[in-house]
């Protein structure tokens, strides 16, 4: 008992002291206030790849980096390398994937493809019977086309899905290639035949220089619409992917791009050749025609054979930024001769060269192949591997450029210079205060009757109202995979919101995936969603 009063009194006057310390700053002077500042420390981490003559350099140590903010060295306080392989099987990561083997991942697949030949088909094959886990997440690009695959998705085979795909898109690929070379084609008829009614030198000349330029006006313009890659559209994959907080991988397949060149042994080539130099001994104007044939054909040979300059450094950043490894397969396409005078031939283009660099410096494989599978095997054994430094920063609200040296002054060093900074979204920002993304939204089905919003296209000004253009797309796939119902609608809008509804009571009765794409005529940007087994009754 006298415990307990013990226990009971120092209780008591244990809360005593508590309620005095907490009123003791009441009664005492400002003086004897003590101040306790929180101190918060900031650790930057910045991922760094290290390269000499063009393989990854392992085994760097703490003391092989220098690390600089602004102009100022910065101690390295943190210091550890990271190894990831797509294969968890292998030996030397065995320990460090033991625990991961399992987890989700995610796959970006990328294609550019226009042949949709049995090797694809068994690159796809192999794909997922040694690759893909039933857990992984999949995001595909199919030249213009994307689709989000999720474990699940439709109960449908995902392979299938790809495949399906990888057809439509080949196909629609190969029809546009061709419908350049008719449009070539059909200048090249009329060119000859005003040469066959004429033979007048300087009229010849004439003729032979509008046909070329016409050629190289169709070339640019495709290799602008289709070849040179879109900055925007990597700012916009960046964003989505710096969003995703698993183990990240992109595949890229891509088949060498081929346009019509004109034969040096064919017939047209020799004729110009033959009347440059006719025209060169004749009279002092036809002179001039024929060095401007000259220029026009070393032009045409030039932009067929050399890409533009494109931001590599740039997109490079973005892929640093995510945390992501960038392997590449490139296949080569044989297409048949189509007359005398042209055939298809490889063109050099900033697509190529963007993923060589991009490849290269993201730690990924870049494989020259037309046996997809073994090319896939080589990449699942790629070992990707980079150094994270880490220091703290003077100020971390506003960190300084960051720039990174290495002892051996042989070796490359490629990091994410301004790692912190949000210039993903700035750029966003601005971008789309330019040319908006269009938005699909409001995906409804209700009574037989689908339902959508489109917003956030580009409006132009036409006899002073503005106006958008839309086509529209929508898709019904049965359960069996059949496509029943495929129609375009051409919108011109006039206000900034478009409502769309479309009855299907003519559709037969049974339960079906709808897909739905939208395009901005005016800027070539795309929307596209989806709903999951809708009834129509």
């Amino acid at each position: 008992m006298k415990n307990s009063k013990l226990i009971f009194k120092s209780i008591i006057f244990g809360w005593l002291i508590f309620g005095l310390c907490l009123s003791l700053p009441l009664f005492s002077g400002q003086d004897d206030l003590k101040i306790i500042e929180k101190i918060e420390v900031v650790n930057v981490e910045v991922p760094v790849r290290v390269f000499y003559k063009g393989k990854l350099v392992k085994n760097l140590t703490k003391n092989d980096f220098t690390l600089y903010e602004g102009n100022e060295k910065q101690f390295i306080n943190g210091f550890y390398s990271k190894k990831k392989c797509i294969n968890t099987q292998n030996v030397k990561l065995k320990p460090l994937y033991q625990e991961r083997s399992t987890a989700s991942r995610y796959f970006v697949l990328i294609f550019r493809t226009t042949d949709y030949n049995i090797e694809l088909r068994k690159g796809i094959e192999y794909l997922f019977e040694n690759i893909i886990k039933p857990r992984d997440e999949l995001l595909i690009f199919v030249n213009d086309k994307t689709i989000s695959l999720s474990k699940s998705y439709w109960k449908i085979d995902r392979k299938e899905i790809l495949m399906q795909m990888l057809k439509e898109e080949c196909i629609h690929a190969h029809q546009r290639l061709i419908s350049y070379f008719l449009s070539i084609q059909k200048d090249l008829d009329r060119t000859q035949q005003r040469l066959i009614e004429n033979d007048l030198y300087s009229q010849n000349a004439f003729f032979i220089i509008h046909f070329l330029r016409r050629y190289l006006t169709t070339w640019q313009e495709y290799k602008r619409k289709y070849l040179i890659p879109d900055l925007d559209k990597y700012y916009n994959f960046a964003n989505h992917l710096d969003k995703i907080k698993k183990e990240k991988w992109i595949i890229n397949f891509y088949q060498i791009e081929m346009f019509p060149k004109m034969k040096i042994t064919g017939r047209l080539r020799q004729r110009i050749e033959t009347m440059i130099s006719q025209l060169m001994v004749a009279r002092s104007e036809d002179a001039v025609h024929s060095r401007i044939i000259s220029r026009f054909l070393e032009d045409i040979d030039t932009e067929l054979n050399v890409a533009d300059d494109f931001p590599i450094e740039e997109i490079t950043k973005l892929m640093y930024k995510v945390d992501t490894t960038f392997h590449s397969i490139f296949m080569s396409v044989e297409k048949e001769a189509l007359d005398q005078d042209f055939q298809f031939r490889k063109v050099s283009t900033d697509i190529e060269n963007c993923l060589r660099e991009l490849t290269k410096k993201t730690g990924g494989a870049l494989i020259t192949s037309g046996d997809l599978g073994s090319a896939l095997h080589s990449i699942e054994s790629k070992e990707d591997l980079y150094y994270v430094l880490t220091y703290v920063p003077r100020n971390p609200k506003n960190i300084d450029k960051i720039r990174i040296t290495v002892n051996n002054k042989k070796y490359d060093v490629v990091y994410d210079d301004n790692l912190r900074a949000d210039y993903i979204s700035e750029y966003l920002k601005t971008r789309k205060a330019e040319i908006p993304a269009v938005t699909l939204s409001g995906i409804g089905f209700k009574a037989n009757k689908l339902t959508m919003t489109i917003s956030d296209f580009f409006m132009t000004v036409d006899s002073k109202k503005k106006i958008g253009k839309l086509n529209v797309r929508v898709r019904l796939i049965n359960e069996e995979n059949e496509t029943v119902f495929d129609q375009k609608r051409l919108v011109v809008a006039k206000k900034e919101n478009v409502n769309i509804s479309i009855n299907f009571e003519a559709i037969p009765r049974e339960k079906y995936n709808i897909i739905i794409d939208v395009s901005d005529l005016l800027t070539g940007r795309t929307a596209m969603d989806f709903l999951e087994y809708v009834h129509i009754e």
